[in-house]
């Protein structure tokens, strides 16, 4: 009964171990000083409501989305981390990004209601 007893609270206690502890991202705290300057932009024009940062991985490197809702382009704002603009060249380019693209990552949002 003993061996029972501690085989279960050592198994509850291995559990909660390995639960990861995810806290929403602070863009402030964590981000680049160049995405910093652009969020501060976005926060500061009262028409970019829903506007939305995102983190991809793609081609081994992290890309940054600036998604504007107003904008007419679904991606026109994608830059490299040193804050250099992706220019897409070719509808081939456009559709590599789309399809490799992985581990989405929402950095920051200008909510309705702030």
């Amino acid at each position: 009964m003993f061996k029972m007893i501690f085989l279960s609270v050592f198994l509850f206690i291995a559990f909660l171990s390995c639960q990861n502890s995810v806290e929403p991202p602070n863009y402030e705290k964590n981000s680049l000083q160049w995405l910093k300057v652009k969020i501060d932009s976005l926060e500061a024009n009262p028409d970019y409501w829903g506007s939305k940062v995102y983190r991809y991985e793609y081609k081994s490197n992290f890309v940054y989305h600036i998604m504007i809702p107003i904008s007419s382009c679904a991606y026109c704002e994608l830059y490299r981390s040193d804050g250099s603009k992706i220019q897409f060249t070719n509808d081939g380019m456009f559709q590599d990004f789309l399809n490799n693209k992985k581990n989405e990552v929402l950095i920051w949002e200008r909510n309705y209601y702030d």
